[in-house]
């Protein structure tokens, strides 16, 4: 089944984005990124993004290749990003839901510790 945009996740998607970008005014790197992508964004916002587009088709995304945004953690600039480019894609597939399941069960159980019998 082929993805589709789903508006309101990505309007919040979006908007989060925004946000994140917008806490870093002393950044170059940071609202260099936030003036390419704010076409996008408003887009977004405005629910005129209707098909998914290929995440190269993104602004920015080559630069999260070279951990360029790494120190950016409170708010984290990576995680809005990626958030925001999974919702351009149309969302995670139903085969990429059941592989974040698996490892978040995974992560539980090492989180858990050894197991005693």
């Amino acid at each position: 089944m082929d993805q589709t945009i789903n508006p309101v996740k990505l309007k919040a998607a979006a908007e989060h984005l925004e946000w994140v970008l917008q806490q870093y005014p002393g950044s170059e790197e940071v609202q260099s990124l936030l003036l390419s992508l704010a076409p996008l964004i408003e887009d977004a916002k405005q629910g005129r993004i209707l098909e998914p587009l290929d995440n190269m088709n993104v602004p920015g995304a080559y630069n999260f290749t070279d951990g360029r945004y790494i120190p950016f953690k409170h708010p984290n600039v990576d995680s809005a990003y990626v958030t925001f480019l999974i919702e351009m894609e149309g969302g995670l597939s139903e085969e990429e839901l059941q592989l974040n399941d698996r490892l978040q069960a995974m992560r539980q159980d090492m989180l858990r510790g050894p197991h005693h019998e």
